[in-house]
């Protein structure tokens, strides 16, 4: 039997309609409610900046248009959702701190949880009420539709890791504003045309939030690097990303520590005429092809764009996105706890860092001219097998194992970048442990196995993500539980070079920072 072939509708910022052209708005989702038959439409999912002005003297009338806009849906019942974009917390899209500051209240109030009460569809919302997701079903596959907030605090990305990790029998299409950017396709006339001309397209860069002027609209949130390493790359069911924000068009696709393609797609058209001439996307679902074709439609002007970035196909095999035998444990998410990690000093060696909200490894942590004083770390992740819901299954085969640490202080030598080497412990210990306690540090009778090693150096005083496959190491902890001693990080030991790094421990404030275990298993 041929999959049925089905639509998912993308409204890219709606920010100039809501200010000045109303009429297009409701085009727009009009459209939608017209054609859901023809086009088999599934799902509207809304990209953020519904509105231009979100918390200044103009917002109640432009939310105004924007509910009666998006009340086309509700009122026949199609599926949908909304991520907030800087625009709707903003009183101009731009932060300032003490003149413009971030306020969410009017978008809560207007596309809060409350806007989807008793829609079957609807999954539920962060406890902020920022982040929401939805389900849906197309071509026998069940989707999650994640509407994730502005460049994502670490609370509400926790949150929608929790999700996933629930739903892990269903693909997931992940939909969040500020993501991706296309330098490349500025025009010499535009305002960052000079200030970009550095940047390849793709992720907002970390540097673009401060050269380009454009600070972090939400205080507390993260960088679109984190977000794809944190979130995106260590979920294999992402199939999809969907941004608005720079007024382009642009896709790319990237690879999950699951060896899938990640398509990550913008789309804003707001540089055009009439903010934005009414363009939308049609995403039409093809499982029995294994792709997706993209389409950008104007409802208003009946008109296709036929440009290649505009146009095309992005290839997803769709059952290979459900992942229902994956297991991920951090602190702090999905109610684990299970994580211990500390780090032992040789410079202070009755010390404990259990409490340390880092682990520090370094072959020198004096950094003195003529000794040096070793800081070795530990993790171990606890209570990962049994029968109860997020554990690996008593009895599953061990198909991959990933340990993810995030570096806070790399190493910023300008001649050495020494490997930081991650050992299977084969003797127990506990975050009280210190370097006496454990008899002069750890030795090649404290290790077994290396599992992998990983550099310390990256760009300066950035966070940065690290995976090492431990396999083999999780194999023999749920094969034999009481042989889960954890691992050992040893620093690589170079004359001359007396920097170390640090890592966030599983009691840093940063939940998404924090050491993680990523498993995929089969069952007999």
């Amino acid at each position: 039997m041929t999959a049925e072939i089905f639509s998912v509708i993308g409204l890219p910022d709606t920010q100039k309609y809501a200010d000045n052209y109303p009429d297009t708005f409701r085009a727009q989702t009009q459209w939608v409610v017209d054609n859901e038959d023809a086009f088999n439409i599934k799902f509207v999912s809304h990209y953020g900046d519904v509105v231009e002005h979100g918390t200044n003297g103009d917002a109640r009338g432009e939310y105004a248009v924007a509910v009666e806009a998006m009340q086309s849906l509700k009122d026949a019942d199609i599926a949908h959702g909304i991520a907030p974009g800087n625009h709707d917390v903003l009183p101009f899209g731009v932060h300032l701190p003490g003149v413009w500051d971030y306020d969410d209240r009017n978008f809560l109030q207007n596309f809060g949880p409350q806007w989807y009460e008793n829609r079957n569809w609807f999954g539920g919302a962060s406890p902020s009420g920022l982040s929401t997701y939805q389900e849906f079903t197309g071509g026998g596959t069940d989707f999650i539709a994640l509407h994730i907030h502005l460049e994502t605090p670490h609370e509400e990305l926790a949150w929608a890791q929790e999700v996933i990790n629930d739903n892990r029998d269903k693909a997931v299409m992940v939909t969040t504003h500020r993501y991706l950017q296309d330098a490349e396709d500025y025009a010499a006339d535009n305002i960052l045309y000079l200030q970009t001309r550095p940047y390849s397209s793709g992720r907002v860069p970390d540097l673009w939030y401060s050269t380009t002027g454009e600070i972090l609209y939400n205080p507390d949130g993260i960088y679109a690097e984190d977000f794809f390493d944190r979130f995106v790359a260590t979920n294999r069911n992402i199939f999809l990303v969907n941004a608005g924000h720079d007024a382009q068009e642009y896709r790319q696709t990237s690879t999950n520590l699951s060896g899938l393609p990640v398509h990550e797609v913008l789309a804003d058209f707001t540089y055009l005429d009439n903010g934005g001439d009414g363009y939308l996307r049609i995403m039409e679902f093809d499982p029995g092809g294994d792709r997706i074709d993209v389409k950008s439609y104007s409802p208003t002007l009946d008109r296709y764009k036929t440009d290649d970035e505009s146009q095309f196909s992005l290839t997803v095999d769709f059952d290979r996105y459900v992942a229902p035998n994956t297991a991920y444990f951090q602190n702090g998410i999905s109610g684990y706890s299970g994580t211990e990690d500390t780090w032992v000093n040789e410079d202070s060696k009755n010390s404990s860092y259990g409490n340390s909200s880092v682990i520090v490894v370094d072959d020198d942590t004096d950094n003195h001219w003529w000794n040096d004083y070793r800081g070795q770390g530990l993790i171990k992740f606890d209570e990962i097998t049994g029968n109860v819901a997020g554990q690996i299954p008593t009895g599953a085969t061990i198909t991959k194992a990933n340990l993810i640490l995030t570096v806070k202080d790399d190493i910023d030598h300008p001649l050495h970048n020494p490997d930081f080497d991650v050992y299977l412990m084969t003797r127990d210990w506990n975050e009280g442990s210190t370097w006496n306690s454990l008899s002069s540090g750890l030795s090649g009778s404290d290790y077994g196995q290396k599992l992998g090693s990983f550099a310390g150096d990256d760009n300066p005083d950035n966070s940065e993500v690290r995976y090492i496959d431990i396999t083999g190491a999780v194999r023999q902890w749920v094969n034999n539980p009481g042989s889960n001693y954890g691992v050992a990080i040893i620093p690589e030991v170079i004359s001359g070079n007396d920097d170390g790094i640090e890592l966030y421990s599983s009691e840093a404030s940063e939940i998404m920072f924090r050491p993680g275990l990523l498993v995929e298993y089969s069952l007999a």
